[in-house]
């Protein structure tokens, strides 16, 4: 994770943190700064040697929770770092008022909150985002997930065998095209990496390689018109290639900020009841921040094994 936090929020946040009471939304934040891992952070103050650290420490117990796992990166400027710098895979943004410039960041796949914001912010992502259905019960269309299009995302990544066999009961044209331009809906300015891990291509004949590869080229083709209207750049990766280290097994779609779990996977429609369910959390949970850190790892590392590898069979497309 990314943290850029100004001062003056953080010195706000620690004036009006409410200890006996605090909301959702304070509870949510004080999680972030005191418990959360693997995080860089940075602040827009002087911090040139260990007496002002100290300093800082002292005046502000939030200061001093985030900097018993390493000090802040001091920066001139939260806004310049960011737009320099910034990876911007989970990146939260912190300022006193709410500036400008966070409807670009946002854009670049950021979350941005300011001191008169944060608390009702996180409070209705936790509300649009934490949730689950029961596959057992009736599954209509894909508007149940709409809320989910109002969260930055710069990454979409999904795992499911099935997703592009594109046959009678599991047509693109039914799941996975309409649900990604549900998921991309307010994302038009945005660039988005997509990467689609699956096995089941439905080729003419499944063991040849060259039908397998024109299979591969085909649903590549028909997502990108099916999905014209935005700037992607997609990606279909083959998770079935051998490895001792990786087991590519659960239905899982991820971006920066929020998991969906389908154990069914997702070809929903046409329905047909199941025991199965859908499960949907944000990083604002301690454990989903984790598993996603861990799942985005395991997915960099299996494509970095065979993204420069030449091969006959199919792996990686476009390589």
């Amino acid at each position: 994770m990314e943290l850029y936090i100004e001062k003056e929020f953080l010195d706000n946040f620690y004036l009006e943190y409410d200890e006996e009471n605090p909301t959702q939304g304070q509870k949510v934040l004080t999680g972030i700064l005191k418990e959360y891992g693997e995080v860089d952070w940075f602040i827009d103050a002087e911090i040139n040697d260990a007496e002002t650290l100290e300093k800082f420490k002292l005046s502000n117990p939030f200061f001093a929770y985030r900097a018993t796992y390493a000090p802040p990166i001091p920066v001139e400027s939260l806004h310049d770092h960011f737009f320099k710098n910034s990876r911007c895979r989970q990146t939260l943004i912190y300022t006193d008022k709410e500036e400008d410039w966070h409807k670009e960041a946002e854009a670049k796949g950021a979350l941005c909150f300011s001191s008169g914001n944060f608390q009702q912010k996180i409070e209705d992502i936790i509300e649009k985002a934490h949730f689950k259905i029961d596959l057992s019960e009736e599954f209509k269309n894909w508007d149940v997930f709409n809320s989910l299009n109002q969260i930055p995302f710069n990454e979409l990544l999904v795992n499911d065998n099935y997703i592009l066999t594109d046959k009678s009961q599991q047509l693109m044209d039914k799941n996975i095209i309409p649900f990604f331009k549900l998921l991309l809906a307010n994302k038009k300015e945005s660039e988005i990496q997509c990467h689609i891990f699956t096995k089941d291509l439905n080729p003419i004949q499944p063991k040849g390689d060259d039908q397998v590869w024109e299979a591969v080229e085909k649903r590549h083709k028909k997502l990108n018109s099916g999905l014209a209207n935005f700037k992607k750049k997609i990606r279909i990766v083959n998770n079935s290639v051998q490895t001792d280290h990786y087991d590519l097994h659960d239905r899982v779609l991820l971006t920066n900020f929020f998991s969906i779990d389908s154990g069914k996977g997702f070809n929903l429609i046409p329905h047909k009841k199941s025991n199965s369910q859908v499960v949907v959390e944000t990083i604002f949970d301690k454990y989903t921040y984790k598993r996603l850190k861990n799942h985005f790892k395991i997915y960099e590392e299996y494509l970095k094994r065979f993204e420069h590898r030449e091969s006959l069979k199919f792996t990686i497309y476009p390589s």
